[in-house]
């Protein structure tokens, strides 16, 4: 009998892409898959071939509200993120404890990420499921270093790694803790505190689709399997559109220029006027012709009928990528692992959550310049990681180190070691 599996993919479209090809990956391998998501991707869901049952929301909508720009704007302190982040979790708890609620109840396999894992840990006890844990981020507490976002000493294997790594996700337990307490009651279970998830992520497998040579594997983490990347699903490129970017691109070389992609993905802003200013005035300061992408901060509004600038909204990054010479990006972990499989320098401006783990690891693997953050990065700084990456005496290594990184990266099959993983932890559906 097919087993019924729900994965929960919650946050934006960079969340969910690499989580629908992993369950194309586990349909493909007999499963029956459902993806809980929320209203902004059903039509995604569907063209994948897998079933979509809903979260009461638009996330995009949540993100483009002012507590919502507030929150991914970028913060100089994590208490400042925490408090933005508790903001918006009151807007959209509701849609998400009852989605959890409904939609979860007949599947013989959760699988959830950590925004949803503590929720999904009491559901699933319950119920009698089995829980497994898809995450684009590694966020268990490591002695590890390279393995860990919380790590203090990042370069070394130090007991110190792993207490900060239990700290800050006991800290973070105020907030995801938030839908699990309200099911919690519904479920006549007691209040749990931070310990407790850690316990339960401990227990159960954990898939992690990133690469071993980005993040290496844990020692002490014998349930976390990194797999490879998932490659998200669902990108598609307009011939027309792919024309005109490789026009402009052409041209740029011709003139001896450097082509860089500038985009802040899924990060909304209180002033896109002032970011469209920033990525264009750094990139023609630098001598580079900067291909800006809208994405949910709304630049292209700012900048539509300049004629120094090539505007993009929906281009896949796997196709757009390669062909350039640098690539501006906010860190989220959907769009470093694009800019690592294309082999392209990147330039970091971390704007919250695990961004900044990615911008470092980038700097640290010598494929990108020196990590930046949102909340500070001015004009003259991102003009020189730019330079640093693209006409600087630097710039040839960075290249080449970004490139035998791609070539390694190739040779892994994320999915299908993720599949491998998930069957061999967890039982199949009794007959």
């Amino acid at each position: 009998m097919a087993r019924r599996v729900t994965l929960v993919a919650w946050g934006s479209r960079g969340d969910v892409a690499p989580i629908l090809s992993l369950g194309m990956g586990l349909q493909a391998s007999g499963d029956i898959v459902t993806v809980l998501t929320s209203r902004d991707f059903a039509d995604l869901v569907e063209l994948a071939g897998l079933v979509w049952a809903p979260f009461d929301i638009s996330v995009q909508d949540a993100a483009s509200s002012p507590a919502g720009r507030t929150w991914l704007g970028g913060h100089r302190t994590l208490l400042g993120e925490g408090r933005a982040l508790r903001k918006v979790l009151d807007g959209f708890a509701q849609p998400l404890i009852e989605g959890l609620w409904e939609h979860t109840r007949d599947a013989d396999l959760v699988i959830s990420g950590i925004l949803t894992a503590d929720a999904c840990a009491s559901l699933t006890a319950a119920r009698d499921q089995q829980h497994a844990v898809a995450l684009l981020t590694p966020v268990m507490p490591s002695r590890h270093g390279p393995s860990s976002p919380t790590a203090v000493l990042p370069s070394r294997d130090s007991g110190v790694n792993a207490l900060s790594g239990r700290a800050v996700l006991a800290a973070s337990y105020r907030l995801l803790r938030v839908p699990g307490d309200e099911l919690r009651q519904r479920l006549g279970h007691r209040r749990t505190r931070g310990g407790w998830l850690l316990a339960r992520l401990r227990e159960m497998p954990v898939v992690v689709g990133t690469s071993r040579y980005v993040v290496p594997p844990a020692p002490d983490q014998p349930n976390v399997t990194i797999t490879g990347y998932w490659p998200p699903f669902g990108a598609h490129l307009n011939p027309d559109e792919g024309t005109r970017i490789e026009a402009a691109i052409t041209e740029a070389h011709a003139d001896s220029r450097c082509v860089a992609y500038l985009g802040f993905g899924s990060m909304t802003t209180r002033d896109p006027a002032g970011t469209a200013r920033l990525l264009i005035d750094a990139a023609h300061d630098a001598g580079v012709h900067p291909i800006v992408s809208n994405g949910w901060a709304g630049m292209n509004a700012q900048l539509d009928g300049r004629g120094d600038v090539t505007l993009v909204d929906e281009v896949p990054h796997d196709w757009l990528f390669p062909r350039l010479d640098a690539v501006v990006h906010h860190g989220g972990a959907g769009t470093t692992g694009s800019t690592v499989r294309s082999g392209s320098p990147q330039v970091v401006v971390a704007h919250m959550g695990d961004q900044p783990f990615w911008a470092t690891r980038a700097h640290r693997l010598g494929i990108s310049a020196e990590p930046l953050r949102r909340s500070t990065v001015s004009r003259r700084q991102l003009t020189a990681a730019l330079r640093r990456v693209t006409t600087n005496s630097t710039a040839g290594e960075v290249r080449r180190r970004a490139r035998e990184l791609a070539q390694r990266v190739a040779k892994e099959d994320g999915v299908a070691t993720a599949v491998a993983a998930l069957h061999a932890s967890t039982r199949a559906s009794p007959k």
